[in-house]
């Protein structure tokens, strides 16, 4: 599990890259904190089961983080 939460991101940052490069669109695609967002909570759930509480709170606060972030960002666009 712990691989597939370093693979989401990854995957968020190429779309970001390639909406920036090729599209030439500026700002943060939704993609990227919604992609960050499930990797906290993955990473989040693997701290838990190893025993580790503080990395669990932590990922489980950039989880929220990122998750407000996205509301932002949905919410500016359907405001634009």
């Amino acid at each position: 599990m712990y691989t597939i939460a370093l693979i989401i991101p990854v995957i968020g940052w190429a779309f970001q890259f390639y909406r920036t490069v090729f599209k030439r669109i500026e700002g943060i695609s939704p993609i990227l904190p919604s992609a960050y967002a499930i990797a906290c909570i993955l990473f989040g759930y693997n701290s838990f089961i190893a025993g580790g509480m503080t990395d669990a709170i932590l990922d489980a606060v950039l989880a929220l983080l990122a998750l407000g972030v996205f509301v932002i960002l949905i919410t500016r666009k359907k405001a634009a």
